[in-house]
């Protein structure tokens, strides 16, 4: 009995101590050639992850990846016209699967839905500059938000487009990976042009001066892509 007993705790206990290879990568910092791995903790990370990226600030388009430990998320993608995003985790629990050296495209099908979109400092800026979109692939919502933007130069934001259906039912963890905190806001809903109201809109939370910030996209360029990739190099550690 007692050498049974032995076996099965050393068994326990060489279980426990077991770690998963992946490989690790971000393309912002150079290829993502399989060159570099790293050993998770299977007591945090069950799985290897491969994050793909795809930003378009302006007239400005990235396309990055970054790979590692961690656990999946749904599919956050959005465009509000000036400012969208596609970022999609692939998770995979066998040693050094994760072996993906080129981030994945976003899909660019459209897929009938029309919504009012915006990105900028305030409603009044969104009112002025507010344009239609059409959405594309997964993005099959229009929404709303407004809040605070957690970027190198902090402050808050009003924002419309098509999203996805992550988002919409987890806009604090969606919106939160792109270091955008979303107030009470947001909404979602399904029909052409919907997203037009700004529901249960407050002064104290998107304030409104009496002229609109200019917002261009160097500065979102700096913010955008500084925040996110902290984000993302913090998720897969």
């Amino acid at each position: 009995m007692k050498l049974l007993l032995g076996t099965v705790l050393l068994a326990a206990l060489l279980a426990e101590g077991h770690s998963l290879s992946c490989h690790k990568c971000d393309s912002r910092r150079g290829s993502c050639a399989l060159n570099t791995t790293t050993e998770c903790n299977t007591t945090f990370h069950q799985t290897c992850r491969t994050i793909s990226v795809n930003e378009v600030i302006g007239p400005t388009r990235t396309n990055f990846l970054v790979s590692g430990c961690g656990s999946c998320f749904g599919l956050v993608t959005f465009n509000s016209g000036f400012f969208s995003t596609y970022l999609h985790t692939t998770c995979c629990n066998s040693n050094l699967c994760n072996d993906a050296v080129e981030p994945e495209i976003d899909n660019s099908t459209l897929n009938g839905l029309e919504c009012h979109a915006c990105f900028t400092l305030t409603e009044e800026g969104c009112s002025k500059l507010r344009k239609k979109v059409k959405c594309r692939g997964q993005q099959n919502h229009c929404f709303h938000t407004s809040g605070n933007l957690r970027w190198t130069d902090p402050s808050t934001y009003v924002m419309k487009g098509c999203v996805s259906d992550f988002v919409c039912r987890y806009p604090n963890s969606g919106l939160g990976l792109l270091a955008i905190d979303p107030n009470n806001a947001f909404y979602c809903c399904k029909d052409n042009m919907c997203n037009l109201e700004s529901r249960n809109f407050t002064r104290s939370t998107t304030p409104s001066p009496k002229t609109t910030p200019n917002v261009g996209p160097t500065h979102l360029n700096a913010s955008i892509g500084t925040a996110l990739l902290l984000v993302l190099l913090n998720l897969v550690l």
